[in-house]
């Protein structure tokens, strides 16, 4: 006869990442078009907290570690095909799907971070982290390093041909740099509409897993225990 008992399966840690990384991707997601620095720092708040997850991923707990859950692709697809039969296996941690949508999270969060803060570095508004230094991980296409060994003689005539060929790759570096904060921009609003697709679809994989396994997923991520049955 078979009983169920109750193990840990989720860490602190993973229940106030899990918790912590939705409600910020939607402020940041209806902030979007906002003037103000909320935005910026709700990003750098789930950049830290990614970055601590990958940390957690090869030295945290048991389940929560990537060795445990990470699989091939051809894993993940014929988890889904057995979801598909109605007939999964069941796993004490995350399953072969759930795994690949946490790398795909991980992954697109990085990219939404990194592109955002490109996107606002090519306007030239230095982002700064508030600790009254600033950071820079996109510098500026072109940066001109002249050498100025004029004659005395020809020093206004020089400073003339020098400010008409200023105004020139001014013209050309504001036209790229535009271009570049329209590309990082791009990308950070595609990304960012990605991610809202995924959240979806792991809101639905949840649903669908919790029916199938007969277990209540939503509640495991809450308190950080699941049933499992024991002979």
């Amino acid at each position: 006869m078979s009983e169920k008992k109750q193990i840990v399966v989720w860490d602190m840690f993973i229940r106030v990442f899990h918790w912590s990384l939705l409600p910020l991707f939607f402020v940041a997601y209806v902030t979007g078009d906002d003037k103000g620095p909320l935005h910026r720092y709700v990003g750098y708040v789930v950049l830290l907290l990614v970055i601590a997850r990958i940390c957690w991923g090869f030295w945290g707990t048991k389940y929560a570690r990537f060795s445990d859950f990470i699989c091939s692709p051809a894993k993940g697809i014929n988890y889904l095909k057995e979801l598909v039969g109605g007939k999964p296996t069941h796993y004490i941690g995350h399953n072969p799907a759930a795994s690949w949508m946490i790398l795909l999270l991980i992954t697109n969060s990085i990219l939404i971070c990194l592109s955002g803060y490109a996107a606002y570095a090519t306007k030239g508004e230095n982002p700064s982290f508030g600790l009254g230094s600033t950071l820079s991980i996109v510098e500026n296409a072109y940066a001109d390093d002249e050498k100025e060994e004029e004659d005395d003689d020809d020093e206004e005539n020089e400073g003339s041909n020098n400010a008409g060929k200023d105004a020139i790759e001014g013209g050309s570096s504001e036209k790229k740099d535009n271009d570049g904060d329209s590309i990082w921009s791009d990308i950070h609003e595609m990304s960012a509409q990605f991610m809202l697709f995924l959240i979806c679809l792991h809101i639905v994989g949840v649903a669908v897993s919790s029916k199938m396994h007969n277990e209540n997923l939503v509640k495991g991520i809450i308190t950080g225990k699941k049933d499992i049955k024991s002979e």
